[in-house]
């Protein structure tokens, strides 16, 4: 069953308060992880940090987490996943920020973040560790109690968007790596970027990284177009 909190709100401390974004020297080249492009990742978490963060769960990190950790430990992800918002409804969401794990008590990552989390009277104690956002309200945890899950806190929406306007808690993924495996990247943002995007070889070469870290299958929708604005690299 998924229980969280009754009512999940990330809320920005005061200004005068606010820490520091995270600040370690990041690493400037985008990584490949399982495939996937991430920018802005961050140098590897250490066993201090990770066993740190284990002791304030008081429960063990899920081995793929960890590895994720030890290698770009956070990042931009410019993916989406589909999810099943509401009892008959499904939309595509961006939980493209994954918070880094840094002991310095900075804004947006770990163990800063959990320790936001729990100043919620009714936010698990125990073995619920957010682990990501969308850049708003809604946030992305790792869920320890049920053999680590990934669930989100997915925030309504103003009723004039025509989307979801309730709150809800949804299960994402049954582990992280399935998390990471259902990334994707929607069509429209594939013809988007297509069509006005700068080309050059350099950004050419990164966008055909991109779009083919998802597999080759945008080629066969999108190559004519492709084509058309990047005449001097055919796919």
């Amino acid at each position: 069953m998924l229980v969280i909190a009754s009512t999940i709100s990330r809320e920005l401390p005061p200004h005068d308060t606010k820490p520091p974004k995270f600040d370690k020297e990041r690493i400037q080249h985008p990584m490949k992880y399982k495939n996937l492009i991430i920018e802005d990742a961050h140098p590897p978490a250490q066993a201090s940090e990770i066993n740190l963060l284990e002791e304030m769960l008081k429960k063990q990190l899920p081995n793929d987490y960890k590895s994720f950790l030890r290698s770009c430990n956070g990042g931009y992800l410019d993916y989406d996943i589909l999810l099943e918002v509401g009892k008959t409804s499904a939309e595509y969401l961006s939980f493209s920020t994954l918070y880094p794990l840094s002991c310095e008590d900075e804004w947006e990552s770990n163990p800063f973040e959990l320790n936001q989390a729990k100043q919620q009277a009714d936010f698990p104690n125990v073995g619920v560790l957010p682990i990501g956002g969308d850049g708003g309200s809604s946030v992305l945890y790792l869920d320890l109690r049920n053999g680590g899950q990934v669930v989100a806190s997915v925030s309504g929406l103003p009723q004039w968007t025509g989307l979801r306007q309730e709150s809800s808690l949804v299960l994402v993924a049954n582990s992280f790596n399935e998390y990471l495996n259902k990334l994707t990247i929607l069509d429209e943002t594939i013809k988007h970027h297509i069509e006005n995007f700068l080309v050059s070889e350099e950004t050419v070469a990164s966008t055909l990284e991109w779009f083919d870290s998802i597999g080759p299958q945008w080629r066969g929708k999108f190559g004519a177009l492709w084509n058309e604005y990047v005449p001097f690299k055919q796919v």
